[in-house]
């Protein structure tokens, strides 16, 4: 594991445990999109909050598994620039489409970081759920499909969909930033 994206997964863990047992953390660091800027610590303090258990393993097992490669193809301050500016793009977007959903998590974040691995291994082979095999690119497609139709329908409540667009769109935006 590279030192990034073990330092994201231990600070994502201690921040979802602080929240649990610390009463008034979770208030205080949630996202409300709409009120951003009365509360802006707030685009960069939700990615380190989880609505639960499943919700942290599952953000954080897509880090581990997706992250190392991409931090080492892109060195670790442009996987940092990567992952913060899909998180904040997720905020930004969860501002014009959900302004009063209140959202937690690092999906996002993450959400950028698959489009990076995708880009950079769109042919790469990922099994859902262990068992079905679909390749990168046409996983990310697939994600932003979901993503777009739980969006504007409205089902899925409680996802924060356009933050995972948004993660997909502040991911693409820095990769040709960079030139990639």
């Amino acid at each position: 594991m590279t030192p990034w994206v073990l330092r994201l997964i231990v600070a994502n863990t201690a921040a979802f445990l602080l929240s649990m047992t610390v009463a008034g953390v979770m208030d205080s660091l949630v996202l409300v999109p709409a009120l951003i800027l009365q509360r802006p610590w707030s685009a960069v303090t939700y990615m380190f909050l989880h609505g639960g258990l499943g919700h942290l393993f599952f953000n954080m097992l897509s880090l581990f598994f997706f992250g190392s490669r991409v931090e080492q193809r892109l060195g670790e301050r442009r996987f940092l620039i990567l992952y913060f500016a899909s998180g904040i793009a997720g905020a930004l977007l969860s501002a014009v489409f959900s302004p009063w959903s209140a959202i937690v998590g690092a999906s996002g974040a993450v959400f950028g970081v698959m489009l990076a691995f995708a880009w950079f291994w769109p042919h790469d082979q990922i099994l859902i759920w262990g068992i079905i095999p679909i390749e990168a690119r046409w996983m990310v497609a697939l994600m932003t499909a979901l993503a777009l139709f739980g969006g504007f329908t409205g089902s899925q409540g409680g996802i924060a969909h356009f933050a995972h667009l948004g993660g997909f769109v502040g991911g693409w935006i820095c990769l040709k930033a960079f030139g990639a």
